[in-house]
């Protein structure tokens, strides 16, 4: 494991580690120290552990008997926790994926000059999408672990095993692409603060039902587009590929660079390539999560994942000012980027939330909004989304690695072949 991803795993469990110290004290301590226990038994990196076990100490003492922040005082898990905890996990993902692209980067720059002496990190197979799904049919068909980019197929089923879990916690804690996106839209909106809906307001009422059913039938139409992405992408590979072209694609030459491949694409872009670039980087400027709602794949993926999660978003008629004191509030549906209509429904179904909890955090009657089971049941705070989202995207490819299925077995001689042939490379 490079020196960015064990950085960033060092990182991601401690700040889980602090999540559950600072959790309701009836469990946060212990569940802490059985957890680190088992781990430090089942030789998943003892040093490591043992590392993390001292940082755990340490912060105990200062939650236990030091003079802390008054917001770590005040009621467990207020709403507003949830925009905190989320930015804060959010800046360690894209710190974390930042680090690893620039040691990536300087890998590349040195396969010109022969084999690299700064290693390669794993994690960079994650931005092979389609190399992913081709191991996974490989996986499922054959039994076949491919060792080339292994991490690109473990980053995938972390994903969408957290979308079952979590609905789409991934597109709205974790993306570092979500993340960008949303920076833009903001970026666009102090710059140049326009809404359409506000002057739609203005207009006669004939005028703005018509246009607003016009972009109502739009939206709907474009939102499809990633669905059609994704069921081209998964007829390519998992119904136009036989099998044994499978096993033979992934001991080829083309499969063990592809990403060199992908580097190559994105530092040396076509016009097509920029156009397009632009494109979407206009798209995620004018409409919030646009990139996520209508073009990306994976977000269809994990759409249709989140489905079956058992912990959705739901509404307690009993506490909501709506129902409770007649109140005409709507702040949940105008905290919600994807614009979904929290407050007319009892459980948010929509393929397009991504369990960000905004609606959560700008709900001002306590209980009324919550991400839990059935029957209001086990509501998730922050800090216990925030130990789901370490334990998905750090724990596991560190068990995985343990295991010895996270790094790659593709040797820096080879890659620096691989790159003077880029090319020249044959698909099979």
């Amino acid at each position: 494991m490079s020196i960015t991803e064990t950085l960033a795993l060092v990182l991601a469990l401690g700040l889980g580690t602090w999540a559950l110290l600072t959790g309701p004290r009836r469990f946060g301590a212990g569940l802490t120290a059985a957890l680190a226990a088992l781990a430090y038994l089942l030789s998943l990196a003892p040093l490591l552990w043992l590392a993390l076990g001292g940082l755990a100490a340490g912060l105990w003492a200062v939650v236990r008997w030091s003079n802390r922040p008054a917001w770590l005082d005040g009621p467990a898990h207020k709403a507003r926790d949830w925009n905190r905890w989320r930015e804060i996990t959010q800046w360690l993902l894209v710190g974390a994926i930042a680090l690893a692209g620039a040691q990536y980067a300087v890998n590349v720059w040195q396969l010109d000059s022969g084999v690299p002496s700064v290693a390669r990190p794993d994690v960079v197979d994650a931005f092979l999408p389609i190399a992913a799904l081709i191991q996974l049919k490989a996986l499922l068909t054959l039994g076949l672990w491919d060792s080339h980019h292994p991490a690109g197929l473990v980053m995938l089923l972390v994903a969408v095993g957290l979308s079952f879990t979590v609905k789409r916690a991934f597109c709205g804690w974790g993306c570092p692409l979500g993340w960008l996106g949303e920076q833009l839209y903001q970026l666009r909106r102090r710059l140049w603060h326009w809404d359409w809906r506000t002057r739609l307001a203005q207009a006669p009422q004939w005028l703005e039902r018509g246009v607003t059913g016009v972009a109502w039938l739009s939206d709907w139409a474009l939102r499809l587009v990633k669905y059609g992405l994704l069921a081209w992408l998964a007829n390519l590979v998992l119904g136009g590929m036989p099998a044994m072209m499978v096993a033979r694609y992934l001991d080829g030459a083309y499969h063990k660079a592809a990403d060199l491949k992908m580097w190559a694409l994105f530092t040396q872009p076509s016009t097509g390539m920029l156009l397009g670039m632009a494109a979407v980087l206009a798209l995620a400027a004018m409409r919030r999560n646009g990139v996520c709602r209508y073009l990306c794949p994976y977000g269809a993926l994990m759409a249709i994942a989140g489905v079956l999660s058992p912990y959705k978003v739901r509404r307690n008629t009993a506490l909501c000012l709506r129902e409770g004191r007649g109140m005409a509030c709507d702040k949940c549906h105008r905290a919600c980027p994807s614009r979904i209509r929290v407050e007319q429904v009892l459980t948010v179904h929509s393929d397009e939330c991504h369990s960000c909890q905004r609606c959560v955090a700008a709900c001002p009657a306590k209980g009324a909004l919550a991400v839990s089971l059935p029957r209001h049941r086990l509501p998730l705070s922050p800090r216990l989304m925030t130990v789901i989202l370490v334990l998905f995207l750090f724990l596991v490819p560190l068990m995985v690695h343990t295991a010895g299925l996270w790094q790659s077995d593709t040797t820096g001689q080879l890659r620096w072949m691989l790159w003077q042939q880029l090319d020249r490379l044959p698909m099979f």
